[in-house]
C-alpha cells in the first residue's frame, strides 16, 4: 500500500498522455510535412507543460527521462561525427588550397556574425535600457557566499586559457570529452597528411584508409537516421520540461522579465533578421526557403539547449536539405559550436553586464565598450556548445571588465528560460555560415535547395 502511495500517479498520467500523443505525431509523420511535425511536436509539448506544471517540475519526471536519453543518444554521435565527417569531407577534397580557403571564409563569416551580434546587442540594451530601476535584484549582492563565488570563478576563461584550449593533450580523452575544437583540428591533421602522403607517394598508398572512412561513415550516419526519427518525440518531452520549468520559476521570471525579453528579442532578431540579410546578400540564398529547410535543427537546438548536441542533425540537413556541399557542412557546421556562437558569447554576457551597469547606475565610456566588444569576440573564439557555456562566458568577461561575479550568481536563475533562444541563435548562425561559404566556394547545389522537402523525404525518407 504505501508503494503505491509512493508513486507519482500525475507523473504517469503525463507519460501516457503523451505516448498518445506520440501515436498522433507518428500517424502525421507520414502524412505531413517533417517540418510541421516538429512544429506540432513543440506545440503539443508547451500544452502539455503548461497544464501539468508543478514545483520542481515534478509531474515531468518520465519525460525529461525521454528527453535526456534523446539528448545523451545525439550527444553520442557527436565526436565520431565530426572526425569522420571532417575527415572524409577534407580528404575528398584533395587540395590543400581549397581546404585552406574553406577554413578561412568558414572563420571569416563566423566572426563577421559575432561582430554584428555585439553591435545589435548594445544598440538595443542602450535602447531598452535593461536593468534601470532594478536595483533590488542586487540588493543582496554582498551576501552571496565565498563558495559560491569560488565554484563560479573556476568557471571562467582567460585569454591564454582559451589559445591553450584550441590545442588537443589526449585523443582518446578529447574524443571522449566531446572536446569539439580538438576533434576538428584532430581531423584536419589527419586530412592534411592524408592528402600530402597521396600527393607524395601516389592515392594507391592511402586508399583503403579512405574506404575505410567512408565506410565508418556510412554506417554512423545510418545510425544518426535512425535517432532522428526520434526526434519529433523528444522535442514534444523536452517542450513540456522547458515550459513547465518556465512556469515553475515564475518568480525569477516576472523579477526580470525585461531581462528575458530582451534577450529573447535580441536573439530572434540576430538569427532570423540579420541572418536573413547574410543568406540574402552574400549568399543570394532565399531566408525563408532556407530557414524552414533547417527548421528540425533550430527546434533541436531550442529544445535541448545544446549546439553540439544538434550539430548531427544541422550537418545532416545542410547536406540533404539545403545542398550545402559534404566538404563545407562537415566543416564549418563543426566549427560553428566552437567559433561564432554569438547567443552565448556576445548577445548573453554583454547584456548581463549592461543590466548590471544600469541596475547600479554606473555609466560607462567608449574604451570599455570596446574592451567589452573585443573580449566577446575572444571568448566567440573558443567556446564548446554545450549547455551551461552561457554561465561560463558570463563569468570571464565579468572578470574581465572588472564586474562584480557574485552579479551572474545573482542572475543565473534565468540562464535555462534564455538558453533556449541563444541556442538557436547559435546552430541558425553556423547555419548560415556553413551555407554562405558553399556559395562563396562554389560548393552549394542549387538544385537541391529548390527542390520541395516532399519530394526529398519520397527519395530518400526523411533525410
Amino acid at each position: 500500500m504505501d508503494a503505491l502511495l509512493s508513486v507519482n500517479w500525475i507523473a504517469l498520467l503525463v507519460l501516457i498522455i503523451a505516448l498518445l500523443l506520440f501515436k498522433v505525431l507518428n500517424k502525421l509523420a507520414y502524412k505531413i510535412n517533417w517540418t510541421f511535425v516538429i512544429l506540432i511536436s513543440m506545440v503539443m509539448g508547451a500544452v502539455l507543460g503548461i497544464v501539468f506544471a508543478s514545483e520542481n517540475n515534478s509531474y515531468m519526471t518520465w519525460l525529461a527521462l525521454i528527453g535526456d536519453i534523446y539528448v545523451n543518444l545525439i550527444t553520442a554521435l557527436v565526436a565520431p561525427v565530426i572526425l569522420v565527417s571532417v575527415i572524409s569531407g577534407l580528404i575528398q577534397l584533395n587540395d590543400k588550397e581549397k581546404m585552406k580557403r574553406i577554413g578561412t571564409k568558414s572563420v571569416f563569416w563566423l566572426l563577421v556574425s559575432s561582430a554584428i551580434a555585439i553591435v545589435v546587442t548594445i544598440v538595443f540594451g542602450m535602447a531598452t535600457q535593461v536593468g534601470k530601476g532594478a536595483q533590488a535584484v542586487f540588493a543582496d549582492i554582498a551576501g552571496v557566499s565565498s563558495t559560491t563565488l569560488d565554484a563560479y570563478k573556476e568557471m571562467g576563461t582567460s585569454f591564454d586559457k582559451i589559445i591553450l584550449n584550441l590545442f588537443p593533450t589526449n585523443v582518446f580523452g578529447d574524443l571522449a570529452a566531446d572536446n569539439v575544437v580538438a576533434i576538428i583540428i584532430i581531423a584536419v591533421a589527419i586530412a592534411v597528411a592524408y592528402v600530402s602522403v597521396a600527393s607524395d607517394e601516389g592515392e594507391d598508398k592511402v586508399k583503403p584508409f579512405k574506404s575505410i572512412i567512408e565506410a565508418v561513415k556510412k554506417i554512423i550516419f545510418r545510425i544518426l537516421s535512425y535517432v532522428i526519427d526520434l526526434t519529433p518525440y523528444a522535442v514534444l518531452c523536452l517542450t513540456a520540461v522547458s515550459a513547465s520549468q518556465l512556469l515553475s520559476d515564475k518568480d525569477a521570471l516576472v523579477q526580470l522579465i525585461l531581462l528575458v525579453a530582451v534577450v529573447y528579442v535580441v536573439c530572434f532578431v540576430q538569427a532570423y533578421v540579420v541572418n536573413a540579410f547574410i543568406l540574402k546578400f552574400a549568399g543570394k540564398i532565399s531566408p525563408l526557403k532556407f530557414f524552414k529547410k533547417t527548421f528540425d535543427a533550430q527546434a533541436t537546438a531550442f529544445t535541448t539547449q545544446s549546439s553540439v548536441g544538434s550539430l548531427p542533425i544541422t550537418i545532416d540537413r545542410l547536406i540533404h536539405k539545403v545542398g550545402v556541399d559534404e566538404e563545407v557542412a562537415n566543416f564549418t557546421a563543426p566549427l560553428g559550436t566552437t567559433i561564432g556562437m554569438a547567443g552565448c558569447t556576445c548577445i548573453w554576457p554583454i547584456l548581463l553586464a549592461m543590466f548590471y551597469l544600469n541596475a547600479t547606475g554606473q555609466s560607462w565610456n567608449i574604451s570599455q565598450y570596446l574592451i567589452m566588444c573585443f573580449m566577446c569576440l575572444v571568448l566567440s573564439m573558443g567556446s564548446a556548445g554545450m549547455p551551461g557555456i552561457g554561465v561560463v562566458t558570463a563569468v570571464s568577461l565579468f572578470s574581465a571588465v572588472n564586474l562584480p561575479i557574485a552579479a551572474v550568481v545573482l542572475l543565473t536563475p534565468i540562464n535555462n528560460i534564455t538558453d533556449m533562444a541563444r541556442t538557436l541563435t547559435n546552430v541558425v548562425g553556423a547555419n548560415v555560415t556553413a551555407a554562405v561559404v558553399a556559395r562563396k566556394t562554389e560548393l552549394l547545389d542549387d538544385e537541391i535547395f529548390q527542390t520541395e522537402d516532399e519530394k526529398l523525404e519520397k527519395k530518400g525518407g526523411r533525410a
